[in-house]
């Protein structure tokens, strides 16, 4: 009797140190990730196209992010310059405001629906388009995207 209760604390506790020994580097991988920062999550991710427009130039300075256009005709549009995604798991609102010039920069690729807010579901992508206007040939505009 004895040595069949020893018998079943060994089994016990070999059990017991094998589970320790699979789980803890789990328990601190993940434990390293969220003092990494590897665990917070980004707002938006916003990729350009600016290889498919030669005479777009683009610049990001802090959270604004500056277009420059040099135009070939007064009024012109600029479709899917920018592609933003939303990393996040829930929706997200986002939208665009113009911190300085005249173009209007908007979401979407409709331009007789220019909206500047929109509500984008979890893991999808929505373009980001320019519409330039006047007689200028060159033209710039400055924006930033909020999240809320």
């Amino acid at each position: 009797m004895k040595n069949l209760l020893s018998v079943i604390t060994v089994n016990f506790l070999t059990i017991a140190v094998l589970l320790t020994l699979f789980a803890a580097p789990i328990y601190f991988a993940h434990n390293f990730t969220q003092v990494a920062g590897v665990k917070t999550e980004s707002q938006y991710l916003i990729v350009s196209q600016f290889s498919k427009f030669p005479n777009l130039k683009f610049e990001q300075i802090g959270e604004n992010y500056s277009v420059s256009i040099s135009k070939q005709a007064n009024s012109q549009a600029f479709l899917s310059v920018f592609i933003i995604n939303n990393p996040a798991k829930t929706n997200k609102t986002y939208s665009v405001n113009i911190v300085r010039g005249e173009t209007k920069i908007f979401f979407g690729q409709d331009l007789q629906n220019q909206t500047t807010r929109i509500t984008a579901p979890a893991g999808s992508s929505i373009p980001i388009s320019l519409l330039s206007y006047g007689t200028s040939s060159e033209d710039s505009v400055e924006f930033k995207i909020e999240a809320n």
